[in-house]
């Protein structure tokens, strides 16, 4: 089969009525359900130290555990948020304390799950999680010196190991988080798998060319008519490119880059970094259905996670390292100009840094973790400047440590 041309499959599924979902996704409060249920079988003490630390309780009937549901498009005549002309400064200690959280926290220290107001031993360390069939699919370590080695296990409601392998990317899971993804290497060359979260559908298996497992293969994001975005590693330069993997299995890259970012699966637009300047780097958005041409480009931020409508993406600093970033700004999508800024109090003269594992909790809503004091607090922050603190007083960390993570983020960098 030849590769079906991007452009037109980009097109066709931006302009196709999508089909009815015939079965409605996990709601949290299937997942307080499970997690009560993983208690009830448990004799172990539940870690409520850590409870009384986030304290997070989530309604019945909020949006599902994980990502959050996808917003329809945008109609044109809808006004753009307002510009926030001033920097807003995140003081966690000083912030308002926000109301429930829809998304599920890892404590990876510790090994427990916090999810719907319930805390749950997990039997292994766990850097993902995110609700699949009765069960879960997460990701785990394989060494436990080397956080870069990681495996994929599916797991059934007490989080017993049904399936595994080894060596994996890390998960991507769909805006409506109807949708999973990773990339596993058997020896001899990289398969994309994808499956759908109720278990229904047969999985989609894409094989990519003979190659070395250090020739890294990790799913980046979803695109519209389910495509997906990929990110494949030079291992002799270390430059990663944009791959897109069709739903018939076809493949076209999107040649350019050296490292990807962040894609929309409501426009089609992606992020990728273009050029290391020493100190800083250069990053431009792209339009995967027009061949991936040049929408605008930057050199002041980092460009990872649109936000669900497709309306906004997050730019952190021009020189992010994995400690993270003592600022972010929600920029427009389209045009790139700046909607908010935020910096963490304390940015100009101590060690501050927003993880840069964040997701969006809806259109105008970004959920993050940020350690300031080694303090790491969980902190919401709006398209309208505010800014609340989730939970209590956050925890104690070494430095460069992360003990808090979002279970299943709505972006996760390579």
């Amino acid at each position: 089969m030849s590769p079906t041309p991007l452009e037109d499959q980009v097109q066709e599924a931006l302009h196709r009525t999508a089909d009815p979902v015939e079965r409605a996704p996990f709601t949290v409060t299937d997942v307080r359900t499970r997690a009560r249920r993983i208690q009830r079988r448990r004799t172990a003490v539940a870690g409520a130290a850590v409870a009384a630390v986030l304290a997070i309780a989530v309604p019945v009937g909020a949006n599902m555990v994980g990502p959050t549901p996808r917003s329809e498009v945008p109609p044109v005549t809808q006004p753009p948020a307002p510009r926030i002309t001033e920097t807003v400064r995140i003081d966690p200690l000083s912030a308002a304390v926000g109301g429930e959280l829809s998304l599920p926290l890892i404590d990876v220290n510790e090994q427990r799950l916090v999810v719907a107001g319930e805390t749950v031993d997990l039997p292994r360390r766990y850097d993902q999680l995110t609700p699949y069939a009765d069960g879960w699919v997460g990701i785990t370590f394989i060494d436990p010196q080397d956080e870069g080695a990681v495996g994929v296990q599916v797991l059934g409601p007490d989080f017993e190991v049904l399936e595994e392998a080894s060596p994996t990317s890390h998960l991507a899971v769909s805006t409506d988080g109807s949708r999973i993804a990773w990339a596993e290497h058997d020896g001899e060359r990289w398969t994309v798998v994808e499956r759908d979260r109720d278990g229904t559908r047969e999985e989609r298996r894409t094989s990519l060319p003979p190659g070395p497992a250090d020739a890294r293969v990790r799913p980046v994001g979803f695109l519209p008519g389910d495509a997906l975005l990929m990110g494949t590693t030079d291992p002799a330069t270390g430059q990663e490119s944009a791959l897109v993997v069709g739903p018939d299995g076809s493949t076209s890259p999107l040649p350019g880059s050296l490292r990807v970012g962040s894609s929309s699966e409501v426009t089609a637009l992606i992020s990728v970094q273009t050029r290391f300047t020493g100190d800083g780097s250069c990053w431009q958005v792209r339009d995967a259905g027009a061949g991936g041409a040049t929408v605008w480009r930057t050199c002041d931020y980092s460009l990872l996670g649109f936000s669900p409508d497709g309306r906004h993406v997050l730019g952190f600093t021009d020189y992010l390292t994995a400690g993270g970033s003592p600022t972010l700004a929600v920029l427009d999508a389209a045009t790139g100009e700046r909607v908010v800024d935020f910096e963490v109090a304390g940015a100009r003269t101590g060690v501050v840094a927003i993880n840069p594992e964040v997701a969006w909790e809806d259109d105008g809503t970004v959920v993050a973790t940020l350690v300031t004091n080694q303090r790491q607090y969980v902190v919401r922050l709006g398209l309208d400047g505010t800014v609340e603190r989730v939970g209590g007083e956050g925890l104690d960390v070494a430095p460069g440590d992360v003990a808090l993570k979002l279970a299943a983020p709505g972006v996760t960098p390579g």
